[in-house]
């Protein structure tokens, strides 16, 4: 009977995420280790964005010195994939950011460290959000084939989704008791379990029949940059990136000055980014669970590609005619729930169709130096308009056609996508 039950409630849940009988190993492994893997970062996200408030007037700087990181980064993250199989880089780099994110509980006492700590600890937090997140995807665009993408990858990020509500909930209720040391340490406890969750998942899919032999990639550690300025997609995906980010910028810098402006201390401010970050997870998930492989299915890639700049036009809009801080933090919700919803799994599928150097080595590059390139580019624009005299609300006018640019190249990417997708049969076996 219990037996009975459980098959006719997968059946049930099967249907509604659209996972295939065959695919319930891996997709339950993979939502749990994304569960933790943003859980633990959300706990800590609330904290940065705390430091990045008080330094409100410097985060220029906090962004060229992520990039900078970036740069001398990358090489080294080109040398382990060019050397090391996927079962043992990805735990290999986990257990490296875990060492370091214990190693600032230590330097933290309570909620307070000297600012040269803060700072590292803001830069170390963004670096760190990008390379793990960056590789989890390149592990899934490597054991999905692109069908089962547009299936399953919107399901995948709810995973994470819920993890980011949990995170910021923990962090809220907690920051009073433990201070921010005991919440690095409960993050450093989640990444652990991802940590385990990424070594079964690469054990499992090599023990599936027909799995692809799991060998290092090799090649020059710097292949992937080269290539992305050699592919029009892959330029293409850089466009759409750097139209996101700089208005996504825009608003968190934006937000950042205004709530640094109600002289609010450490513990209140990390209470309202916690909050705003769950509101922010609560939408993200019901996209991803409910609406986003149905709109690729409905709608198709390119026409669910415009749905993100179209709707954030919008909400630019209503921010450019009428202004509050409460007004501006609804329009940062909607463009991050877009972002982790909708924009999120879709630029993800983006990779499956691509060569296992490009999933790696060319995604990396992007979701790292081109990423941190134009968060760095956009922060300085914003410091420029606002040296210019430019007031928040006057500034909200002039990404407009940034958002056009967005738009635009979401389209193009989309058709390419299915052309790819069309010519790659999607017959083959993923490993």
């Amino acid at each position: 009977m219990a037996e009975a039950l459980w098959h006719s409630m997968r059946r049930s849940l099967g249907r509604l995420l659209q996972v295939e009988d065959s695919e319930w190993g891996r997709f339950l492994i993979a939502f749990l280790y994304f569960f933790m893997l943003l859980g633990s970062y959300f706990m800590i996200r609330p904290l940065r964005n705390t430091v990045a408030s008080q330094f409100s007037e410097q985060l220029h700087w906090l962004y060229t010195a992520t990039f900078l990181s970036m740069l001398l980064l990358v090489p080294v993250f080109g040398w382990l994939v060019a050397r090391f199989r996927r079962r043992a880089l990805v735990p290999l780099i986990y257990g490296v950011f875990l060492l370091q994110l214990l190693a600032f509980a230590l330097a933290f006492r309570g909620n307070t460290a000297p600012v040269p700590v803060e700072v590292t600890f803001y830069v170390w937090v963004s670096v760190f959000n990008l390379f793990v997140v960056s590789i989890f995807w390149s592990f899934m665009a490597d054991i999905f084939r692109p069908q089962q993408a547009q299936r399953l990858f919107g399901s995948i990020m709810a995973g994470g989704s819920l993890g980011a509500m949990l995170g910021p909930l923990l962090t809220a209720g907690l920051i009073d008791a433990v201070g921010a040391s005991g919440i690095m340490v409960l993050a450093a406890a989640g990444l652990l379990l991802a940590m385990l969750l990424a070594w079964r998942l690469g054990q499992k899919v090599q023990s599936e029949p027909q799995a692809v032999q799991d060998r290092a990639i090799g090649g020059s550690i710097l292949a992937g940059a080269r290539t992305v300025f050699q592919s029009p997609y892959l330029l293409l995906i850089c466009a759409m990136m750097l139209a996101h980010n700089m208005t996504s910028t825009f608003l968190y810098n934006g937000l950042a000055v205004l709530i640094d402006q109600q002289g609010l201390d450490f513990a209140q401010r990390t209470t309202l980014y916690s909050y705003l970050d769950l509101i922010v997870q609560i939408c993200a998930f019901t996209l991803q669970f409910l609406l986003t492989s149905r709109l690729l299915a409905c709608l198709g890639m390119p026409r669910t590609a415009l749905l993100p700049p179209l709707l954030l036009a919008a909400g630019v809009s209503v921010l450019g005619s009428a202004f509050g801080l409460v007004l501006f933090a609804a329009v940062q919700v909607l463009q991050r729930a877009l972002n982790y919803g909708l924009l999120g799994p879709v630029k993800e599928m983006l990779f499956t169709v691509l060569n296992r150097e490009q999933k790696y080595k060319s995604k990396n590059f992007i979701d790292t130096v081109v990423y941190r390139g134009s968060d760095t580019a956009a922060s300085w624009l914003f410091r420029g308009y606002l040296g210019l005299g430019l007031s928040l609300q006057q500034a909200v006018w002039c990404y407009l056609p940034v958002m056009g640019l967005w738009a635009l190249a979401a389209w193009r990417l989309g058709r390419r996508f299915q052309s790819l997708s069309t010519q790659s049969g999607d017959s083959e076996k993923v490993g």
